[in-house]
């Protein structure tokens, strides 16, 4: 028994129970795994979900007792493109939007507005997953189960609403009024809100039946855009309200202008008026001072003298005036001939 071959079984035995503990040890620790962050680890013990755990170490037992599964996080936005699947926007499209190139995305929807008006939405929803062992179990239904509850939600919403809640289709309603302009704005930005709330109403009445999808909207992005031929329709009566209010707003420019010369002429007019009056006022004055001062000074007594003084220094310069003068006495008794006009 101590010979060679005795020796070498001996030794072959060794080495396999040693490799055979190593292989044990080894499927053991095989379903130790590390869960990344904004990773979820689902645990399942013989196909059955047992338990969820987030991000860090998990310890399961080796397959095929339990299997070890890795889902996104609570904290991953996930995201998922509604197509409407019916065609209906490209039968809209009529053969001058086609050569135009007014094509609108096959994905989008066409929704009937609350004011009878039609509005295309190319959208996508972004979820996070709530419940990690409801999401495992319904992964490959959650795309189309949001689609078909996004094409719910927003036939729903869409049906109270109005155009201008979507898209701006009457730009003029906020020109002169910036409280309609602000009220129209942030009815568009609580489309996207309302319409998250209400698809996660209808997540929660699955929920409340038993057919859950462990997930949560939390955003969704609109684009909303009218039928083609409509948009060209529109396109012409935003034209031409542009160039009416350009029209508009050169006429006020022209109006405060003309105004502008008109006041400024008012004023000069006005000045020299003020100007005139009051040179002739001071004319006037200067003329009436004599006349004033004589009345005030001159006395009964001393008034002839006056008279006869003022008229000799005011007869000097009148009669510098003229060519000759004949001088006549009134208490004379001569007789003067004047000849007078031609007949």
């Amino acid at each position: 028994m101590d010979g060679p071959v005795a020796q070498s079984l001996r030794i072959g035995f060794v080495v396999l129970q040693v490799a055979t503990c190593l292989l044990a040890l080894a499927w053991l620790v095989s379903n130790i795994r590390q869960v990344p962050p904004d990773t979820q680890a689902v645990v399942l013990r013989f196909g059955q979900v047992v338990r969820v755990q987030q991000a860090g170490l998990v310890l399961a037992w080796p397959r095929p007792i339990e299997r070890v599964d890795l889902l996104p996080g609570p904290q991953r936005q996930l995201n998922v493109s509604i197509v409407a699947g019916t065609g209906a926007s490209q039968a809209l499209v009529d053969p001058a939007s086609r050569a135009a190139g007014e094509v609108p995305p096959a994905s989008a929807g066409v929704y009937l507005t609350g004011d009878g008006g039609v509005v295309l939405l190319d959208a996508s929803v972004n979820y996070r997953v709530s419940d990690g062992a409801t999401y495992y179990l319904t992964a490959p239904h959650v795309g189309p189960a949001l689609r078909r509850l996004f094409l719910a939600g927003a036939t729903a919403l869409a049906a109270g609403r109005s155009m201008d809640d979507f898209m701006v289709v009457r730009p003029e309603r906020g020109i002169h009024d910036v409280d309609i302009l602000a009220q129209d704005q942030a009815a568009r930005q609580a489309i996207r809100g309302a319409l998250a709330a209400e698809m996660n109403r209808r997540l929660q009445a699955l929920d409340a039946a038993g057919a859950g999808l462990g997930v949560e909207v939390t955003r969704i992005d609109i684009t909303a855009m009218l039928p083609p031929a409509a948009k060209f329709a529109f396109d012409a009566v935003l034209d031409a309200t542009q160039m009416a209010e350009q029209g508009l707003a050169a006429a006020r420019t022209e109006a405060a202008r003309t105004q502008q010369a008109a006041d400024q002429t008012h004023d000069r007019l006005l000045t020299e008026a003020r100007a005139n009056a009051d040179e002739r006022v001071h004319t006037a004055t200067a003329h009436a001072a004599l006349v004033t001062g004589f009345e005030q000074h001159a006395s009964a007594a001393s008034r002839p003298s006056l008279l006869d003084q003022l008229y000799r220094e005011r007869i000097a310069a009148i009669l510098k005036q003229a060519g000759t003068i004949d001088t006549v006495d009134l208490r004379g008794g001569s007789r003067l001939i004047l000849p007078g006009a031609q007949p």
